[in-house]
């Protein structure tokens, strides 16, 4: 059986890659940091581990590829799955779940499917923990202390 995150991790590489970019760093950081976050979350509520990472290493590829945050969820759902097809690894209805939650992950202030809140959670927990000196957003503050609460960590902030 093929080992599709490494299939993927290569593709994503080519993309990125070529990015004539300073924020590469921050980019891979944060790709890296929500597919982790992806699938300890996925782990906590018994969702597929592997859709879970993969909707995580995909959710910011049109950024990442060069365009720009406006829009970026929609833009990069297309992109993903455009990606996704051309890999011929994954099913339709597969590519539906990761591409639907990569549209939806941009709106933190409503409650979609699993795989679309186990994603916004994973890219909240990225943003709050990749540096815990610097302040949370305003529209993720409830979110990050829902999932303090769901692991059972008292809020220090």
């Amino acid at each position: 059986m093929e080992n599709r995150l490494e299939i993927l991790r290569n593709e994503i590489d080519k993309i990125i890659l070529n990015e004539k970019s300073d924020h590469i760093r921050m980019y891979i950081s944060h790709m890296y940091g929500v597919a982790r976050f992806c699938t300890l979350l996925a782990m906590k509520r018994n969702l597929n581990v592997e859709l879970a990472t993969t909707c995580g290493m995909l959710h910011d590829i049109f950024y990442m590829s060069g365009g720009t945050s406006d829009h970026h969820a929609a833009k990069g759902a297309e992109q993903a799955e455009t990606i996704l097809k051309k890999m011929k690894l994954y099913s339709d209805d597969e590519i539906k779940i990761i591409t639907t939650a990569i549209s939806r992950h941009s709106d933190k202030t409503h409650i979609h499917e699993p795989y679309d809140e186990l994603l916004k959670d994973a890219d909240v927990m990225d943003h709050c923990l990749y540096n815990p000196a610097f302040p949370i957003a305003q529209k993720e503050k409830e979110r990050y202390h829902n999932l303090l609460t769901e692991f059972g960590i008292n809020e220090t902030k």
